[in-house]
């Protein structure tokens, strides 16, 4: 007996039945709905898939055999069952949006190194594919590929959640995406009737599969079977009536592609391995490098963007003709359609058509236009055989497909608008029927997902039912009912069943207790897709939607969220909720939030003993914020010969846990409080500034320590004034002298890059002074001008005409002796400000180097922006409201002058003050002038030929893959050159941030990327600075 035949004697297989199409109805058609369309009523269907003619108004008197499941009672599963649920809820760790604006209707992971550390697959976990989700071991990230309805594929990066390419071709939406981890394929189906294949190294296309005919619709899904899951046919060469040359004990092929469809049959074929073997072999392919803008093309590692500026990769589009059985006009085409026979014969499900895409149909206009991502070759086109169809497999469409096993045997499943799921035998030559799973009696409509684990089959039903199968003897044990909204994907991790629902909530359940753990608002609108994947501490949930977006959501497992070190997965994972609680706390550096600031820096403290590092809090200035220092001791072992061994060096990191205030919040996006992620970005007030580079440069030591890697000694001092001067810093500082030691180099990451694309090395910051003018009159309020308008000296008038004074007509400082002593450029800086206009140039960006400027050449603007002083007047005031019949008893107005090597600061006060007093004393006034000084910071320029700075540059490039622009910047940190001197120590400064970082500014943000990079990059120099013998 057969163990795959289930133990009812009345199963046999379903006789073929002509199509069920009824003469008189309007055309099937893929009508999903649109972003931001308003929810739909309780059934989704019509919105969310094709409209199902082909079942019959009362399929349940039809002559099918089939599985009856027994009335069963629903399982409680309201929403109020959770509120005692002991499952972390999930935390909404990115929103990706779909670049071309479209509901993401399907989605595929591909695991790279998502388990951190781990060569192996998660145990038990099984894709959608029935395949365990692997960890690359050549080293390669994983992807996120979402499917979107206007026919592209969208591609992220896993580690950081930003867009890597765009994968175009599809003429229709794209309803099912599979990843095939052992050839390194993607594979997507689309409403045009055909099947694409990719190769997921170059992101270049392998196959173009064609439809047998052209009447199958859309393709619905699909399922990938290995060829070592293929069982022999002991019929094979008799099955269709006629031999069958090569089918017996022979696999042939790498496996086989199934394919669910509108029509609903399930057709198959075997794919050969890749048309590109040089490609697939190629260990560079294994490591994929950005896709290249076609007019940019990668010609040194020194002269491009790290960034595509369009991350496209096109293949051809097809000819359809008109769909006789979907896309008819006549009524004449649909009685042809459906008096077509369908005639199953034998033979080889792989049919090479013998050309290539290139000679195929027409280009479009703009098909050369496209780039290709690292094309290798041209694509094979492929077509389903009309012998490898099973016509009728179902009395609906074939919505979903998945591989499975049911007594210990693998099994294809298929669900479909006739309410079934039906259970089949993949063999070499043929599709052989099992048993079909009714719903018979229940209120259940069409069967729109499908998930397993283990034995255990999930279905999800048009009308919010979830009925739960036991695979071995095929009958139904549970049904859960959420709701009365369709259920449109399924996904299982570890023991939590998801399904995604139309009205935009997902429900999660315990699959150990059927217990509804969690319940929340996914999208809002309907959630159309789902898929997870395996990290280290729990997992994700990806969820698309009709609103245009993707959706990561962070899964913590109870029995794994105190297991494992906090480090796990960087900032999309543990770290996002340590930087997320740290930008929470509104450390604002102002009287009002002094608690909010030593809140943060006891968090501070806390967060860097939990990553391995001694800790304490030093007293600031009275009344002003604390100071966090920390210290990361060197763990790795000695060296083999200690006595040759360089001296173990101790680094000084110096950063800062206060943030400016959140001015306009209702110009943000989002609460400038509540961290949120967003393309590959975060959001929030501190994330750039200077929250996210202390974590990051914290982790690498704590990574590196975790592995007894860590050579140095790493102290991290993070003060809580420097937005508002650094008050009371140095005093700190020299009186703690004892605990912070001997320092070999400051390191600093407190900045940005010159654009968004090219990483860059700061070597020099201007120094500024802050100072107040102000001018007053005898007169104790302000007096009336109608009166005394023309008989009195006016202070507005005077402090207007004394700060005319400090410039002329061409913005030029006109305090004398103020460019004196002003160093002078030297060669070697003049060719760094070249190199940089000549990367730009070569990037197409040179304008961005004169934005903002009054100079229209970029290195003038370059030149005078970093390297020459200025004079800038913020604002005027008048004291009280202003009225205009009154003139102000005072005015004052507020300046700031940058200062650049080798300017002195006591040398351009002492300059200031006497220039605006002997200007005011020419005008003859009887009001006082009064100059205050407020704050003062001086110049720092870094040394290029330093070997610290040489091997932080050598790190960048050896992480971005980009040789470093070393810029300089207007801006000043008054605590750099202090630490310089104070340490007789050189300083590094290493921006992370890029210049649409927005600090201070609404919308503050940083990409993940940059911030997982900078970590790498800070971890490498530590290791390479430690052979340094100096």
């Amino acid at each position: 007996m057969d163990p795959l035949k289930p133990p009812h004697e009345h199963i046999k297989q379903i006789a073929n039945h002509p199509a069920a199409v009824p003469v008189d109805s309007a055309s099937p058609h893929l009508d999903f709905s649109r972003p931001n369309q308003s929810l739909p009523p309780a059934s989704a269907l019509s919105a969310t898939r094709p409209v199902d003619l082909t079942t019959p108004p009362s399929c349940h008197g039809e002559p099918r055999t089939v599985l009856a499941s027994p009335a069963l009672p629903a399982s409680a599963s309201s929403p109020t069952e959770s509120s005692q649920s002991s499952t972390p809820a999930p935390v909404l760790l990115s929103t990706l949006s779909a670049s071309d604006g479209e509901s993401i209707l399907c989605i595929a992971v591909e695991a790279g190194e998502v388990d951190a550390g781990s060569g192996t697959p998660a145990k038990g976990e099984e894709g959608k594919d029935g395949n365990r989700s692997r960890a690359r071991k050549n080293g390669r990230e994983g992807r996120v590929y979402g499917g979107s309805q206007g026919g592209d594929i969208h591609v992220w990066d896993l580690e950081t959640l930003s867009l890597r390419a765009r994968l175009t071709g599809h003429e229709g939406a794209v309803l099912a995406l599979q990843v095939v981890p052992a050839f390194g394929w993607l594979i997507s189906a689309s409403g045009d009737g055909t099947v694409r294949v990719w190769d997921t190294r170059t992101l270049s296309l392998l196959y173009l599969i064609h439809p047998p005919h052209d009447n199958i619709g859309d393709i619905l899904s699909i399922a990938w079977v290995p060829s070592e899951l293929l069982d022999e046919d002991e019929h094979a060469g008799h099955r269709r009536g006629r031999e069958v040359p090569g089918t017996s004990g022979r696999r042939r092929g790498t496996g086989r592609l199934y394919a669910g469809c509108q029509d609903t049959s399930i057709q198959w074929i075997d794919l050969p391995p890749t048309p590109h073997p040089s490609t697939a072999n190629d260990s560079s392919a294994s490591h994929p490098s950005p896709v290249q803008s076609p007019h940019h093309p990668h010609s040194h590692a020194s002269s491009h963007s790290y960034f595509s500026s369009s991350p496209l990769s096109h293949s051809p589009p097809i000819y359809k003709a008109p769909n006789k059985f979907f896309d008819s006009i006549s009524q004449a085409d649909k009685n042809r359609a459906r008096a077509l026979g369908s005639r199953r014969g034998s033979g080889d499900s792989l049919n090479t058509l013998g050309k290539s895409l290139k000679d195929s149909r027409p280009a479009t206009p703009n098909e050369s236009g496209a780039g290709q991502a690292n094309g290798a070759g041209q694509a094979v086109e492929l077509q389903f055989q009309a012998e490898c169809i099973t016509p009728f497999a179902h009395f609906g469409y074939v919505y979903c497909l998945l591989v499975g096993k049911s007594n210990d045997r693998s099994v294809l499943m298929s669900g479909s608008g006739d309410e079934s799921v039906k259970l089949w035998r993949p063999t070499t030559s043929d599709l052989l029927p099992i048993a079909t799973l009714s719903s018979t009696g229940e209120d259940c409509d069409a069967v729109l997902a499908l998930a397993t684990k283990d034995n255990t089959l999930f279905a999800g039903h048009q009308g919010g039912v979830v009925r739960v199968w036991d695979l071995d003897t095929l009958t139904c044990v549970r049904v859960l009912r959420p709701h009365e909204h369709d259920v449109l994907a399924l996904s299982v991790l570890s023991s939590s069943l998801y399904a995604s629902c139309a009205n935009g909530w997902i429900k999660q359940w315990d699959l150990r207790t059927f217990k509804l753990e969690n319940a929340w608002e996914g999208h809002k609108s309907i959630v159309l897709s789902s898929e997870v994947c395996r990290t280290g501490r729990g997992g994700w949930l990806l969820t698309g939607g009709n609103d245009a977006s993707l959706k990561v959501w962070d899964l913590r497992s109870e029995d794994t969220k105190d297991s494992v070190m906090p480090a796990d997965r960087g900032f999309q994972g543990e770290l996002f909720h340590t930087l997320a609680n740290f930008v929470a706390i509104k450390t604002i550096a102002d009287d009002a939030h002094r608690e909010d600031c030593r809140q943060g820096a006891l968090y501070l403290k806390r967060a860097l003993r939990g990553l391995g590092a001694e800790t304490v809090i030093l007293p600031g200035a009275p009344e002003k914020n604390p100071i966090v220092l920390s210290t990361f001791r060197a763990n790795a072992p000695p060296r083999p010969n200690r006595f040759e061994a360089p001296r173990r060096k101790r680094v000084l990191f110096y950063g800062h846990y206060d943030v400016v205030p959140a001015s306009a919040p209702d110009v943000w996006t989002n609460d400038p409080f509540t961290m949120a992620g967003k393309d590959g970005w975060l959001y929030g007030r501190g994330v750039s500034d200077n929250k996210g580079p202390v974590l990051a440069v914290a982790a690498a030591a704590a990574e590196l320590r975790r592995r007894q890697e860590m050579e140095v000694d790493l102290v991290m001092l993070m003060e809580g004034e420097e937005e508002t001067g650094s008050a009371g810093f140095q005093e700190a500082v020299r009186k703690n002298r004892g605990l912070i030691g001997n320092v070999d180099v400051i390191l600093v990451s407190n900045s940005y890059w010159l654009g968004e694309d090219v990483p860059c090395l700061t070597f020099g910051l201007r120094g500024v002074i802050h100072a107040s003018v102000k001018v007053e009159s005898a007169i104790s309020k302000p007096i009336h001008s109608g009166i005394e308008g023309g008989a009195t000296s006016e202070p507005l008038n005077d402090l207007i005409r004394v700060i005319a004074g400090l410039t002329d007509a061409d913005g030029r400082v006109r305090i004398p002796g103020f460019l004196d002593d002003v160093r002078k450029m030297s060669p070697n800086e003049q060719k760094l400000y070249e190199k940089i206009v000549e990367r730009y140039k070569n990037l197409n960006e040179s304008a961005k180097l004169a934005s903002h400027s009054a100079f229209s050449d970029p290195l003038k603007a370059l030149i005078n922006r970093w390297r020459q002083p200025a004079l800038s007047v913020h604002n005027v005031e008048v004291p009280g409201p202003a009225q205009k019949s009154l003139i102000p008893n005072s005015a004052s107005a507020a300046i700031s002058i940058r200062i650049v090597p080798d300017q002195s600061l006591d040398d351009i006060v002492a300059k200031l003050k006497s220039h605006l007093e002997k200007s005011f004393r020419s005008l003859r006034t009887q009001n006082k002038l009064s100059v205050e000084i407020n704050h003062v910071a001086d110049w720092w320029l870094g040394d290029l030929d330093s070997p610290f700075v040489s091997a932080m540059a050598d790190c960048i490039s050896s992480q971005w893959k980009l040789d470093p622009l070393f810029i300089r910047e207007g801006g000043s940190i008054p605590s750099l050159p202090f630490l310089e001197r104070e340490f007789a120590a050189d300083a590094i400064h290493f921006p992370m941030g890029t210049s649409t970082d927005s600090a201070h500014l609404p919308d503050e943000r940083i990409r993940v990327l940059n911030l997982e990079n900078g970590k790498a990059i800070v971890s490498a120099w530590f290791s390479k600075i430690a052979s340094f013998n100096l």
